[in-house]
């Protein structure tokens, strides 16, 4: 396979690869979507109720480092209990009553609010939590680093590097790139498709389709230039990600990987 120094390829053939990296990914995420350490860590996650913007700014006050937060009921569901002393988080919680609506049908109606208390699992003893399935791909390469910063520059993003907190390890914001410090050189690279794909015309794509994207983007140029142990498959089972479904964005995904390879390849 060519890699950043034997860069003598025509266009055909780089659409060629291109093509290939896509199919292998395809078929890898749909295995690893099949696996049982991935579907025991999904459905641990489907236990969580999904909560409100005002309610996690309130978890995020109350408790900064908090990952996973549920009742004393439901930690208890789960095998694992709230240690004696700890103090809950206050979060809203919905009071709704039933009535008939003008054609007779039984809804639900908001009548206010009340508080309760969650839990952190930090808060917490008991059964062991299922370990989050490897998604990270932390290889660097210092070159490739150089010419793709070089590349977002030249398109208007600027770029730095920081220490996030917890598991993230890049953000786009909008023509400003931020990467965390441990981050591999694909994550640079899945933030800058963020950019090329989604902050224009695509805002209103879900969160899983730009995901699926700039991931796919990120994974291509990545095993284009002989980068190693990308975890992109274990990463895109998270957001249910099918064959199906990254071909169906294969066009997109392609142009894009071939303007990030085009500009950055050392006879460009």
């Amino acid at each position: 396979m060519k890699t950043l120094i034997d860069t003598n390829y025509s266009a055909k053939e780089l659409n060629n690869q291109i093509e290939l990296h896509l199919t292998q990914l395809a078929k890898a995420t749909d295995e690893a979507r099949r696996s049982e350490e991935i579907l025991r860590y999904l459905d641990f996650c489907a236990k969580f109720h999904n909560y409100s913007p005002g309610n996690i700014w309130l978890i995020l006050l109350t408790k900064p480092n908090a990952s996973y937060v549920a009742g004393f009921h439901r930690w208890k569901s789960l095998g694992r209990w709230v240690r004696k002393g700890e103090h809950g988080i206050p979060i809203l919680a919905p009071m709704q009553i039933k009535e008939e609506n003008d054609d007779g049908i039984e809804v639900m109606r908001l009548v206010g609010f009340k508080v309760v208390y969650v839990f952190d699992v930090s808060q917490t003893e008991g059964q062991p939590l299922p370990p989050m399935p490897n998604w990270k791909s932390p290889q660097k390469n210092k070159e490739l680093n150089q010419r793709l910063i070089q590349f977002a520059e030249g398109k208007g993003i600027s770029v730095s590097f920081e220490n996030f907190s917890k598991d993230i390890q890049g953000v786009s914001k909008g023509k400003a790139i931020a990467v965390d410090n441990s981050a591999g050189t694909k994550t640079l690279i899945h933030e800058i498709a963020h950019e090329l794909m989604h902050q224009e015309g695509d805002r209103l794509q879900s969160r899983a389709t730009k995901e699926l994207e700039a991931e796919a983007v990120a994974y291509v140029v990545s095993n284009h230039f002989g980068l190693e142990e990308l975890n992109s498959p274990n990463y895109l089972a998270f957001f249910e990600v099918t064959t199906e479904k990254m071909l169906a964005h294969m066009d997109r995904i392609r142009n894009t990987v071939n303007e990030i390879i085009t500009a950055i390849s050392p006879d460009s």
